[in-house]
């Protein structure tokens, strides 16, 4: 049974997973990490959350196919009793994946090894992917096995990449090697050195920037797709009025700004 570990350091949360020797996820995992989430996300000291692994030349491999083989018995066993099967994206299991993908605070996946089938679909779900140098591979792979990814793995990769590319690699299965996936946009950023450090200092940019907008940029841009450009403006125009009107952190930081005249700094 694999373990999810919870470090909070300066402010962010570090959340790693360990299954040897294999490094498959887990429903247990799965479970830990749900109730990890809902222990952060009201904890105001939590300013950023990064996602890693904790066994060497592992981020997650992907979801155990054993557990898969399991369910399948389980579905056909009550569909044969007449039983009705719930629908699978509303499922509890799919819990960890759809929170991540929602979740008001700012998250990153530092990846440092093998992240395939629903790790992957897990770093997508993250709203910044690094990639650590190894030979290892990222992508969806759920075809190699007869399946396809189950857990938002189309969906967001079509969106982060588009769906020429995303139906080409989930069809053929097709996975890439770092630089590869940072050459074709799987993640944003190639790390030569340690891909957590490197997270870490990402993520406490995030730490003195007002939560509150943190979200509402998150919320505004997430929900676009889909929309006209009237609709996501619109949106977006009414969080911007919420936040000037009701933020004494964004209405502090302009006021310095006026202040003191200074330039906003380049990142």
């Amino acid at each position: 049974m694999g373990t999810v570990k919870l470090e909070i350091e300066d402010n962010i949360a570090i959340v790693s997973f360990s299954n040897p020797p294999k490094g498959f996820l887990d429903s247990n995992m799965v479970a830990q990490t749900n109730n990890i989430l809902d222990a952060i996300v009201t904890n105001d000291e939590v300013k950023a959350v990064i996602f890693t692994g904790q066994d060497e030349g592992v981020f997650i491999r992907h979801f155990s196919v054993e557990e898969l083989i399991a369910s399948s018995a389980g579905l056909k066993a009550k569909r044969a009793k007449g039983g009705l099967a719930p629908r699978h994206s509303e499922a509890a299991g799919r819990l960890m994946w759809e929170t991540i993908d929602n979740f008001p605070k700012p998250t990153l996946a530092a990846i440092n090894g093998y992240c395939g089938g629903g790790g992957c679909e897990l770093a997508l779900a993250c709203d910044i992917r690094l990639a650590g140098p190894g030979d290892y591979t990222i992508g969806q792979m759920e075809i190699l096995v007869g399946i396809l990814p189950g857990a938002g793995g189309t969906v967001r990769l079509a969106r982060l990449v588009g769906p020429g590319k995303a139906l080409e690699w989930v069809l053929r299965g097709r996975t890439f090697y770092p630089e590869e996936a940072y050459a074709n946009g799987l993640v944003n950023h190639y790390i030569e050195g340690d891909v957590l450090e490197a997270a870490k200092q990402m993520a406490s940019e995030f730490v003195d920037k007002p939560a509150a907008a943190l979200a509402a940029i998150k919320q505004v841009i997430r929900a676009s797709w889909g929309k006209t450009t009237r609709e996501g403006i619109n949106e977006e125009g009414d969080l911007f009025a919420t936040l000037v009107e009701t933020d004494p952190q964004a209405l502090k930081l302009m006021q310095d700004y006026v202040a003191n005249d200074h330039p906003l700094k380049k990142i």
